[in-house]
């Protein structure tokens, strides 16, 4: 085994003594660059001195979680693909916004209720003025997984009913919404989301009952754009031009305090709600491939709510089939990323785990798969595992959720079944503030349970990009091997001096450009003094 190289077994760790592993770096500090031998990181990935010893020392210290959080917490991570916006606000952030917007909190039962202040009404506690703790701490567990373990409360039950305490002041400041998941996104060295929003949800839904379904998916598509569809789309891109005319206020991106955040790239899925009529869902769907056509910032559509829901349950292979006529009729190609398999044995009946994820790719046209935590139930299991290695679909990996909604963790979770069967990975947070986490926290959650290292890591951070729905071919030759293109062979990735062939190259493609970026923030960490 060469300087600057670890061998992986079967996409498991199978590394020399640490004592081997200090004389290799040792002798290896000025080495050219090399290329990896593990199996987990592609043996193609461009790798120096420097990368053997941030993986060293992360070895080293495997057994001290503290500091693998300071190493995680300023590793560049590429993108976080799997955020809903609404869910990824602290509850502090929304009940302080909601007493400056004269909010109150109202008891209904045991729980609280959170709505516009009536003066008249002396059971209405405004939050601007409250001083009992027990109320504002009781909020954020409602608002948040905060102190599951000790309420008695079902995770999964706990998880969606905080989205509905929500619910009132989830919409009151966007641009300070925003601004917050980007911000705690930049201070992580993350540096590109893709974040779930619902423009104009309501009066698509209400366009939808309108127009109702038709014979065929041709002809309901047609009524529902003669109904005034478009007029809806226009409306939903003016909300994104207030949203981000707010941002670039708060964040003071054009002054001399630009927030951390600035740097940070936004780009949106249109999200649709998979629990309501099918005529609502096809309306949503519909709306969502004609906003991508209209709006380079929404560059892609998700199904989302509780897939174990009875209508989403019901309606799964009729929404699966939606989506491949909208795919197939669509003049420019549509990226769908859905959630599939987010269900396990016991939350619904065996047959209902047997097809999602299967459906999800095959029919709904799937390039990235949101959980895909039921895979082992599937029919023909280690198939469908090939195709998605075939087809380059990605699984956006969520432990925390996985583990709060599912109670699916640890040895039970498939990270390591799609590891070992080659299918691409990144992880992600789904909700951060409703589970008080951070994207941070799931790496750190991803070493420890599986026994990551830094390589494989870092090969999760390049997929976040590689597998983005950013326009532009890849900096990388082919999906999960980490070679870079023609243009670009004879350059270091991320070099601040790229040839003329590569620079325009950069220039052609959004996604290559972020890509290179990544490379430039991992040759800047790795060379950080990771020694002791």
């Amino acid at each position: 085994m060469g300087c600057g190289t670890r061998r992986i077994v079967s996409g498991w760790r199978a590394s020399a003594p640490l004592a081997l592993l200090l004389a290799m770096v040792a002798g290896c500090a000025n080495d050219p660059p090399v290329r990896s031998e593990n199996a987990s990181a592609p043996s193609d990935a461009y790798e120096t001195g420097d990368t053997e010893r941030a993986a060293v020392w992360f070895e080293d210290h495997r057994n001290q979680p503290p500091a693998l959080r300071i190493f995680l917490q300023r590793m560049p991570k590429g993108g976080d693909l799997h955020s809903h916006l609404s869910g990824a606000v602290y509850a502090e952030s929304y009940l302080a916004w909601a007493a400056e917007e004269n909010y109150c909190a109202q008891r209904v039962g045991e729980t609280l209720k959170l709505l516009k202040c009536d003066a008249g009404d002396p059971t209405m506690m405004r939050l601007a003025t409250l001083t009992d703790s027990r109320i504002y701490n009781q909020l954020i567990d409602e608002m948040s997984t905060r102190n599951l373990a000790f309420a008695g409360r079902s995770g999964h039950s706990d998880f969606f009913a905080a989205f509905r305490t929500a619910s009132p002041i989830s919409r009151l400041r966007d641009g300070e919404v925003v601004a917050e998941v980007a911000t705690r996104a930049a201070e992580q060295r993350t540096y590109y989301l893709e974040l779930m929003i619902s423009p104009q949800n309501l009066a698509v839904r209400e366009l939808g009952r309108k127009v109702g379904l038709r014979s065929d998916f041709a002809s309901t598509r047609r009524a529902l754009l003669e109904a005034g569809l478009a007029n809806l789309v226009e409306a939903g891109r003016n909300e994104l031009d207030h949203m981000e005319k707010e941002l670039q206020q708060i964040m003071d991106c054009d002054g001399a305090n630009a927030s951390p955040g600035c740097a940070v790239t936004l780009r949106f899925l249109q999200q649709t709600s998979r629990n309501r009529t099918p005529a609502e869902v096809f309306a949503q769907l519909v709306f969502a491939v004609e906003f991508l056509r209209a709006d380079s910032r929404m560059v892609g559509l998700n199904l989302i709510s509780p897939e174990d829901d009875r209508i989403s349950l019901r309606d799964y292979t009729t929404h699966m089939q939606m989506l491949e006529f909208l795919v197939a009729t669509a003049p420019e190609p549509v990226n769908v990323a859905l959630h599939a398999g987010e269900l396990t044995l016991g939350l619904v009946p065996p047959e209902e785990l047997r097809f999602h994820i299967r459906e999800a790719v095959e029919v709904g046209q799937a390039r990235r798969i949101g959980h895909g935590v039921d895979i082992v139930y599937e029919n023909d299991a280690m198939e469908l595992l090939e195709v998605m290695r075939e087809r380059g679909v990605l699984v956006e990996i969520c432990l925390t959720s996985n583990d709060t909604i599912l109670d699916v963790r640890g040895d039970d979770h498939p990270l390591p079944l799609y590891l070992e069967a080659g299918v691409p990975l990144a992880l992600a947070t789904d909700d951060e503030g409703i589970s008080r986490i951070d994207l941070s926290n799931e790496y750190l959650r991803a070493a420890l349970s599986y026994d990551l290292g830094y390589r494989d890591l870092k090969t999760m951070a390049r997929n976040s990009l590689a597998h983005s729905f950013l326009p532009g071919a890849s900096l990388w030759q082919q999906p999960g091997a980490f070679t870079l293109t023609p243009a670009c062979a004879s350059d270091t990735p991320g070099s601040k001096s790229p040839t003329r062939a590569c620079a325009d190259f950069l220039a052609s493609s959004e996604r290559a450009q972020e890509q290179w970026r990544l490379e430039a923030e991992l040759v800047d960490f790795e060379t950080l003094n990771w020694a002791h």
